[in-house]
């Protein structure tokens, strides 16, 4: 059942679409560069909230941050925009990413909000946006020669990512990591390890089930 219909301009052609956390709003990215805000609340009667523009060619990806608070969004134009849109009838833009070389098809945050992923044809970017308005490259990642897409797990513990071809389970839990890595190396720094590496910081276990390391002095 149709209930009903939306457009800002004649003749427009929407690449891409999403609904914030609550269902209340609607984000359209279209052929014209433009983000379209529309509350949704009540389906039957939509209303228009803003126009953001921000971008130069087509608006291929939007995303909305799980707090709602923030929406990213990817275009041909081969960059990204981060949107305040606490207030939706007037959202700021926060700043702009650079990085990918062809379009930007597909935008996701990570549950806490401190991450965005990114791809474009052959590449996925990481990003750290725990600053919005100064975002920074954390990683790229090559995607052969399909087109990369990744989703976050609701904890935000897990990533899956896949370049077409194939699908990856990623871990993000920082703590699942550390596990991981006293399981394989089975014993805690040494003291001269320590220091080789972590300078003047107080010496602690970092592998609570073992032992703390010992320095092995061989006598030649």
């Amino acid at each position: 059942v149709q209930l009903s219909v939306l457009s800002v301009f004649d003749e427009d052609v929407i690449e891409s679409m999403t609904f914030s956390p609550d269902g209340k709003t609607l984000a359209l990215g279209n052929w014209y560069g433009k983000v379209i805000l529309w509350d949704v609340a009540n389906p039957k009667s939509p209303t228009l909230l803003s126009v953001l523009s921000g971008h130069k060619l087509q608006v291929t990806s939007v995303a909305f941050s799980a707090d709602g608070k923030m929406l990213a969004s990817g275009s041909s134009d081969h960059t990204i925009v981060l949107w305040d849109v606490t207030n939706l009838k007037s959202p700021k833009q926060l700043s702009m990413l650079l990085g990918h070389t062809d379009a930007v098809i597909d935008v996701a945050f990570s549950t806490d909000r401190k991450m965005l992923r990114s791809a474009s044809i052959n590449t996925a970017i990481s990003w750290n946006v725990t600053n919005p308005k100064s975002p920074t490259q954390l990683s790229v990642l090559s995607a052969g020669r399909n087109y990369p897409s990744n989703r976050f797990s609701r904890d935000g513990k897990i990533m899956a990512w896949t370049d077409g071809e194939f699908i990856a389970l990623l871990d993000r839990d920082v703590e699942s990591w550390k596990k991981s890595a006293c399981q394989i190396v089975r014993r805690n720094l040494t003291k001269t390890e320590w220091k080789q590496y972590l300078g003047d910081e107080p010496y602690r276990k970092t592998c609570e089930e073992f032992e703390e390391g010992e320095d092995v002095f061989k006598v030649h």
